[in-house]
């Protein structure tokens, strides 16, 4: 298989998943997705990332690029990312919440963090009350860097 096919294969016990890039029009992707956004549109800063990612993909050198994480052929995670000159932006990351702890969190992002070969710095957008994602950035070496203030 070639990296694009398959960035991923990881077994944690008995469990294997793989991770993979897939196109941001991709069925499997818009249906996980879709059950994730109503409740990140509620959430604090929720405004701010839209904004961002808007603004990230009217950059004209950037690459945006989509993986899903899948166990037994069902999508259990996703990330969306955008490569713009050496920087690999991370602007979602979500793992369903039974499936949290098995390190596909981890595996989504070391493969966002890999997918480009010239990307040598790496971003995430972190909206407050995201405090697992916070973590996970911490965990891989990624500390909290900017936070956005402004009105609502």
């Amino acid at each position: 298989m070639s990296r694009e096919v398959a960035l991923a294969t990881h077994l944690v016990g008995s469990l294997c998943f793989n991770v993979f890039e897939v196109a941001q029009s991709d069925a499997v992707l818009l249906a996980i997705k879709s059950s994730t956004e109503t409740a990140l549109s509620s959430q604090r800063g929720a405004s701010a990332w839209t904004f961002l990612k808007a603004l990230l993909s009217e950059t004209s050198s950037s690459k945006q690029f989509s993986l899903l994480c899948e166990i037994d052929n069902i999508a259990v995670g996703y990330l969306f990312g955008t490569i713009i000159g050496n920087r690999c932006i991370v602007t979602a990351l979500y793992v369903e919440e039974k499936c949290r702890s098995l390190g596909i969190g981890a595996r989504l992002l070391t493969c966002a963090q890999q997918f480009d070969a010239n990307a040598n710095e790496t971003l995430v957008c972190v909206l407050p009350g995201q405090r697992e994602l916070k973590n996970l950035c911490e965990q891989a070496g990624l500390p909290a860097q900017l936070i956005f203030a402004g009105t609502p």
